[in-house]
């Protein structure tokens, strides 16, 4: 919820937020390992890579004061970690942006 919030936020007066899953099995024989993916795409503004580098850290945020406190992403990064799983994020202004989470089924 706090991804999609997050990418709502970034498309202001509007635009496309894509969420697919998937689960894949990764690693070799003779036990491979579950994974399952989300994936969430939005039509945003994109970020810059200073911005880019800070997202995760709890209480950063680009929004006006009140509008938001800083814990959405962090929120989102912790549950996914606590998981044995990861994110990652790919933005450049302009670009919206594309974040992956993956985590052991």
């Amino acid at each position: 919820m706090n991804l999609a919030v997050n990418a709502r936020d970034a498309m202001g007066g509007g635009g496309t937020l894509t969420i697919a899953t998937s689960a894949r099995s990764l690693g070799g024989e003779p036990d491979p390992v579950q994974w399952v993916f989300l994936r969430c795409v939005d039509t945003g503004a994109g970020m810059d890579a200073v911005t880019l580098s800070h997202i995760f850290e709890p209480f950063f945020t680009t929004k006006e004061e009140g509008k938001g406190t800083g814990l959405g992403l962090s929120t989102v990064y912790g549950i996914v970690a606590q998981s044995g799983g990861e994110v990652t994020v790919e933005s450049s202004p302009g670009k919206g942006r594309h974040s992956q989470s993956s985590c052991p089924a």
